[in-house]
């Protein structure tokens, strides 16, 4: 599975590690390579549960034109079947954070924060936040969070249930690893039921 520009994928018992080449991404870079890894993961029977590492950082910014800056990024993220967790560090903004709204299972750092700040330069969510955040942490605080631009650190977004767990930078890999070991011990069809049944009723 080396074929993506920019991706690098490791790989563990049953599972793989998601890492992105570069932190600072359009979404143009990611969507193509995003697309043909959301079909190979799917259709690989070795592989039964999916993470993604922003330990490093994380951020989507539109640079591709009008044509690149509406592709979807969370559905394709939605259409992975296997569980999904992701491990988060530092400010996740905007597209990044509506890119890991889909996820099932969420890490962050001590010293991470979260944004939907979009209106303050009069725009708009498009790629998911204003369906999947309510869904998450309620409808008021995804009112407040999306309507006020609101900044919150990683102890309101626990609070929130946006965020699993908290942990410190040196421990967030081996964190989500330990939770990406456990999950495929269980049955995969089950897992992938259950998520269907959680997501979609």
């Amino acid at each position: 599975m080396n074929k993506y520009n920019f991706f690098k994928i490791k790989k563990y018992k049953k599972s793989i590690v998601i890492v992105f080449s570069k932190n600072n991404m359009t979404a143009d870079d990611i969507y193509y390579d995003l697309n043909l890894l959301v079909d190979d993961i799917n259709f690989d029977d070795n592989i039964w549960a999916v993470a993604f590492d922003f330990s490093k950082g994380f951020n989507i910014h539109n640079d591709g034109g009008d044509r690149f800056n509406y592709l979807s990024l969370t559905e394709l993220v939605m259409n992975i079947r296997k569980p999904t967790l992701c491990a988060i560090n530092g400010q996740i903004i905007n597209r990044a954070f509506e890119f890991i709204l889909p996820m099932d299972y969420r890490i962050c750092t001590l010293n991470s924060t979260f944004s939907m700040n979009q209106i303050l330069d009069e725009n708009i969510q498009f790629d998911g936040a204003t369906q999947l955040l309510p869904r998450i942490i309620g409808l008021n605080k995804a009112k407040e969070m999306i309507m006020f631009g609101l900044d919150i650190n990683s102890e309101e977004a626990v609070s929130f249930g946006l965020i699993n767990s908290i942990t410190s930078e040196d421990k967030i890999m081996n964190l989500m690893i330990e939770k990406l070991l456990k999950i495929v011990d269980f049955s995969p069809l089950a897992t992938q039921y259950t998520k269907e049944a959680i997501n979609f009723g």
